[in-house]
């Protein structure tokens, strides 16, 4: 019995020494386990607070690029407005001018038929004249033939 008393006692101090080392063992998994987590833990806040600054300025720069479009959007409508105003301008511009053109044209039609007129009354105003005045000298001229006998049929 004393051999198997000493041989339990061996095993059970060798038992408990394992034990003591397992729990030992234990005791480090756990501070190993906890030193993780928590490095862990650091980890994960350091990206939570890395996105959240991330999103922040990606939400600033969200915002900053809508309030560009809302103004380009603004100076592209003022200037469509501009040009849209100048074509128009420049429309009844072209008009007016079209306008006083044609008028033009029939001022200057009126009075090139006007001085066409008064040529023509000169021109036959004249021929008159120069029929007439024929007409004077021919008549003399018979006369001084018929003078000097001639007849001015025969010649």
């Amino acid at each position: 019995w004393r051999d198997m008393a000493w041989q339990a006692k061996t095993d059970n101090e060798g038992l408990k020494q394992r034990l003591w080392d397992l729990e030992k063992a234990l005791d480090q998994a756990r501070e190993d386990n906890r030193d993780i987590r928590e490095e862990m833990t650091r980890q994960y806040q350091e990206l939570q607070k890395q996105t959240a600054a991330h999103s922040q300025r990606l939400e600033a720069n969200v915002k900053s690029l809508q309030e560009q479009l809302a103004t380009r959007l603004q100076e592209s409508q003022k200037t469509q407005e501009t040009a849209t105003q100048a074509l128009a301008e420049r429309d009844r511009t072209i008009a007016q001018l079209q306008g006083k053109l044609y008028a033009m044209e029939r001022e200057y039609e009126k009075i090139l038929h006007d001085n066409l007129d008064l040529v023509l009354t000169k021109m036959a105003e004249a021929s008159q004249h120069w029929e007439e005045v024929g007409t004077t000298i021919a008549v003399e001229h018979k006369e001084r033939l018929q003078e000097f006998g001639l007849n001015p049929l025969e010649m």
